[in-house]
């Protein structure tokens, strides 16, 4: 289903969205990971952890842009073609929704993870300070 997705949803403007997914997931992995090996936290993980929510916002914007690109497309295919089925248009805007779907969902995990991030950061500094 999500390789079906890839290609319906483009694949250049979906790659895109999967390599943030990825980046997002690596970034939060590792500033965790330094949380939780370190005796002291530095402020380069609130930097590092910032980026977790930067990178999910820019996947959503992704799939906004993704998703104007291919109603722009589809609204001159329609006004070349004269007379479109409602069912063609209702299929074409279900499908101009999947790269702002998984962005979306990239948000969604990106601003849990940044928020869980920095409380359990925040709760090793005032626990090293203590």
């Amino acid at each position: 289903m999500i390789v079906k997705h890839f290609f319906e949803g483009g694949p250049l403007f979906m790659s895109l969205i999967y390599a943030l997914w990825l980046a997002v997931i690596f970034i939060s992995a590792s500033v965790l990971y330094k949380v939780l090996k370190a005796n002291s936290v530095k402020g380069k993980l609130h930097k590092q952890n910032s980026w977790v929510l930067f990178l999910g916002s820019l996947g959503f914007l992704t799939g906004i842009f993704a998703q104007m690109i291919g109603l722009f497309q589809a609204m001159r295919a329609i006004e070349s073609a004269g007379d479109i089925s409602p069912a063609l248009i209702a299929g074409g805007f279900k499908v101009s929704l999947l790269a702002p779907l998984y962005g979306f969902g990239l948000l969604l995990f990106s601003g849990i993870a940044w928020f869980l991030l920095r409380k359990v950061i925040q709760n090793r500094i005032s626990g090293s300070e203590g």
